[in-house]
């Protein structure tokens, strides 16, 4: 009788202990992040964001990933597929090396401009405890890095952004719609008119140069040039050069562009974003203010430059 009590003590302890190590359970992780549920939501469900922050995508060479629609990155032997979404519900399907496995995705509102960000997935004791799966120990590390995604802005917008106060407030300006052909000519050009301008008028040019571009039609662009001034009582408000004013210590967007002169509206673009999802207002057209000498840039020539963006 006492052999049969052991036998069967010993095999409900056995198979309890199968249970508990080899039967798989839900396990949650969370976080906090310092963003309303709408902004999270569509890191979530958008492929392209996904492959920023989830692993190991995120921070993988940009030529070795390939996006397949809306719902599938795939780089080497890894893929991630978009199974479902369903209202602030993401799932996805996630294959490294072989080993695939499911995970969801929840955000909650915490507070208006914070919200809960819940990962969800099986798995067994055993698996936690020896941290057996690469797979999982990518999600639960892609649930931390899209808190720092959201915290850095170079790795979600592509520039560092910040606010920063206004100094040079007046400025004489001008404009031209040119061909694309004479682009860096134009340039040059508007400028030396500016200072010539400045220089006859005694307006005290300050060695300030400013620019924005916007394309016009097909094959020509719209120059708009400015440079500081610190004597603007002889600008006029009109005309060829005009006095243009910014509010003294207003508040700038700013972001540090180096890259191609041809493609500095890049940064442009990165800022209107993120201007967008920190509902900022604009109260003027942005503009960049080179950091490399010169007037008259090459488009392949690589260049340094501050972006600026006149908020409120």
């Amino acid at each position: 009788m006492k052999k049969k009590i052991t036998f069967i003590v010993t095999g409900i302890g056995v198979i309890a202990l199968l249970y508990i190590f080899f039967v798989p359970s839900v396990t949650k992780k969370d976080i906090l992040i310092n963003a309303p549920v709408i902004r999270v939501q569509h890191q979530l469900s958008t492929i392209k964001s996904i492959s920023r922050w989830y692993l190991p995508f995120a921070g993988t060479d940009t030529a070795s990933i390939k996006i397949t629609g809306n719902n599938k990155i795939a780089s080497n032997t890894d893929s991630l597929l978009i199974t479902s979404l369903t209202g602030l519900r993401a799932a996805y399907q996630v294959t490294e090396n072989g080993d695939t496995k499911d995970f969801l995705f929840d955000v909650f509102a915490d507070t208006a401009n914070t919200s809960r960000v819940t990962l969800s997935y099986t798995s067994s004791l055993w698996s936690r405890l020896t941290s057996s799966s690469a797979v999982t120990a990518n999600a639960v590390k892609s649930l931390q890095h899209l808190k720092e995604y959201f915290e850095d802005t170079k790795k979600m917008y592509g520039f560092q952004m910040e606010v920063v106060e206004l100094t040079d407030t007046a400025f004489l300006f001008t404009s031209k719609v040119v061909s694309n052909s004479i682009k860096k000519e134009t340039f040059k050009l508007l400028y030396e008119s500016l200072i010539q301008h400045a220089a006859e008028k005694d307006m005290g040019y300050n060695g300030t140069k400013i620019f924005y571009t916007s394309p016009y039609g097909n094959d020509s662009i719209h120059i708009f040039t400015s440079i500081g001034i610190s004597n603007p009582k002889n600008a006029s408000l009109e005309g060829e050069f005009s006095l243009k004013r910014m509010p003294y210590k207003g508040r700038l967007l700013s972001a540090y562009y180096q890259g191609s002169f041809k493609n500095i509206n890049a940064v442009i673009k990165a800022m209107e974003q993120f201007k967008a999802d920190n509902n900022m207002t604009s109260m003027a057209i942005p503009f960049i203010k080179p950091i490399t000498e010169g007037i008259d840039f090459d488009d392949a020539q690589i260049i340094q430059a501050r972006a600026y963006y006149p908020v409120y």
